[in-house]
Formats: structure tokens, C-alpha cells, sequence
């Protein structure tokens, strides 16, 4: 009898035990935009940081990535993604941000090379961005990522939107049902994201459109910190073959500067420790190496993170 009250008693309080933590499980937030690599990005952080740190991701779907910025500076949603390009702009308050800096934005991670360009039917017969000319291309608002990556692939070839049928676009999933019902002749694309998937499903065969070996200047001049990268570099994706070209920038995790530091290398350390759950998450994070999170050091890292990138030998910052 004894015994039996002895193991009701443990079995409580293990249950008690389990139950607060429960209830003390830190939350925190994750913007990301709806849809796209993006959405998918921050589906698998959410997983992968809190199965291995403990601490509950809830990701915070927002119309694009302006809205969620300045949540992210002033602390109300704790972190962020977006592309290394918006994040710079971001923080100087230049470019896309143009008169609105965001401080106190700190970087986290970089998490994965994001390999994207512009991509076209397979039966339009389009190869390159000089085939733009005279064709149907989305047109996004003023100083909004896709204007940003559109401007910079038609000067690659020497045009701008005079040269072009401009269709106007809103957001990005806009943009795939648009190349998908022929009202536009290209669309950006990510290479093994699941909207290629879906567009190459719905539309048949799909090209992404080459860069010229070169063009890393004329695309960094909007696009800071670009670079070419081969069709035989890239991880298998409809739409590249050997010879394609396209361009990839790295995908940025940062957080508010008023995120506690331990939060922050409890998040570090989940994806350090992470590759195999987030490789499971798709071909998107093929080239995801722990060892590369913090190579990216022209921007400032929230401390929490160095010390923790330090404390495994991987920071190479100052």
C-alpha cells in the first residue's frame, strides 16, 4: 500500500514538473512574410528552434517584410528574417528602408545561401535577360524587394521598365498565380523552393533566365552583397541546368538588440545543433552548414549570439 502511494506521489509530481515548465516555457515571435521560400524559412526555424531550444517559436505571418521591420526594432516581435540585402538596407535606414532605420536590429544567423533569379516558362522560350525586352514583368511598388531584384535584372542587360511591359504586382504570391494565369511572361523564383514546384506543375516546364558572367557588379549595386553562382554549384531544382546563372544572396535571422542575451544563444545553439532537422524541412536547406552561421560579419551580431558562435569557435568577427 505504501509503495503504491509512494508512486502515485512521484507520477504527480513528475506530472506537476512537466506542467510548469510547460506554463514557464519562454514564447517568442518570428515575422516572416505569407508565403513562398520565406513562409518556409520560418516554418522550419519555428520547428527546429523550439524542439532543440526550448523555447516556444510562434511565427508572426505579416503582409512583407516593411511591416514587420521596425516590430522587430523596437522590440514587439522578438525576431525576424529576410534576405541579407533587406536587413543592411534596414539597419542604414537606405535603399529599400530609404529614410527609415531600424537600429536596433542585430544579426543572429546566416542561415542559408538563397539562391533565386528570374524565371520564365519553358515554352516561352526566353534564355536570357535580354529576352525581357518587350515582355510582361511584374512591377512591384517603389523601394519593395521585388522592385529592387527586377530594376537590377533588366540593367544586367541594359534596360529598364521603358523597355518592358510593366504589369503591376502587389506581393510575391501575386506574382506566382500571375506567371501561372499568362499575365506575366517571368517571375522571381527561388531554386528548390516550393513555389518553383507548383508554378512548374501548373505551367509545364520552367527556365530560369542566366546572368552573365560579370554581372555580380551591376546586381550588387542595388543588390549589396550578391554573387553569381553556377547551375552546377546549385542543389537540383527545376528550371537550371549547367550553364545557368543565377544569384544568391545569404538569408539572415536578427533579432531585436533588446532580446535577452541568453535568449538569443539558446536560439544560436538550436541551429548549430540543428542540420538534420532542418535539412528534413526541404532541398531549400541543402546547403545549410552550422559551421557558416556567423561567416557573414559585415553587419553588427546580438551578442548573445557571439559569445555562443565563440564558444564553439565558429566567430570571426571582431
Amino acid at each position: 500500500m505504501l509503495k503504491r502511494l509512494m508512486m502515485k506521489v512521484a507520477v504527480a509530481g513528475t506530472l506537476s514538473a512537466a506542467v510548469a515548465t510547460g506554463v514557464c516555457a519562454q514564447t517568442v515571435g518570428l515575422a516572416t512574410t505569407k508565403g513562398g521560400a520565406t513562409e518556409q524559412i520560418a516554418t522550419a526555424l519555428a520547428k527546429t528552434i523550439t524542439e532543440k531550444a526550448g523555447v516556444m517559436v510562434r511565427p508572426q505571418v505579416m503582409a512583407n517584410t516593411s511591416q514587420y521591420l521596425p516590430l522587430v526594432d523596437a522590440g514587439r516581435v522578438e525576431f525576424g528574417i529576410a534576405n541579407f540585402p533587406q536587413t543592411a538596407y534596414a539597419i542604414s535606414g537606405t535603399g529599400m528602408s530609404e529614410g527609415q532605420p531600424s537600429p536596433n536590429l542585430r544579426m543572429v544567423a546566416s542561415l542559408i545561401p538563397f539562391n533565386a533569379g528570374l524565371m520564365a516558362t519553358e515554352k516561352s522560350g526566353m534564355k536570357t535577360m535580354a529576352d525581357l525586352k518587350g515582355k510582361k514583368v511584374p512591377r512591384f511598388p517603389a523601394n519593395s524587394l521585388g522592385d529592387f531584384i527586377i530594376r537590377a535584372s533588366l540593367q544586367t542587360a541594359g534596360l529598364t521598365y521603358d523597355d518592358v511591359t510593366s504589369v503591376p504586382i502587389a506581393n510575391f504570391p501575386a506574382m506566382f498565380q500571375a506567371l501561372k494565369d499568362g499575365q506575366t511572361d517571368v517571375t522571381i523564383a527561388t531554386a528548390g523552393s516550393q513555389s518553383v514546384l507548383d508554378i512548374e506543375a501548373s505551367v509545364g516546364g520552367v527556365t530560369f533566365l542566366t546572368y552573365k558572367d560579370g554581372d555580380e557588379a551591376v546586381l550588387d549595386t542595388l543588390l549589396p552583397g550578391t554573387a553569381l553562382k553556377k547551375g552546377t554549384q546549385l542543389p537540383k531544382s527545376p528550371g537550371i541546368s549547367a550553364d545557368t546563372n543565377i544569384f544568391f544572396y545569404d538569408y539572415t535571422l536578427f533579432a531585436s538588440a533588446s532580446v535577452p542575451d541568453e535568449t538569443v544563444a539558446k536560439v544560436a545553439k538550436a541551429l548549430y545543433e540543428g542540420k538534420e532537422s532542418l535539412q528534413a524541412a526541404g532541398p531549400i536547406w541543402s546547403e545549410f552548414d552550422p559551421a557558416k552561421l556567423a561567416h557573414v560579419t559585415k553587419l553588427d551580431y546580438h551578442p548573445g549570439a557571439v559569445a555562443f558562435y565563440k564558444s564553439v569557435g565558429i566567430w570571426s568577427g571582431k
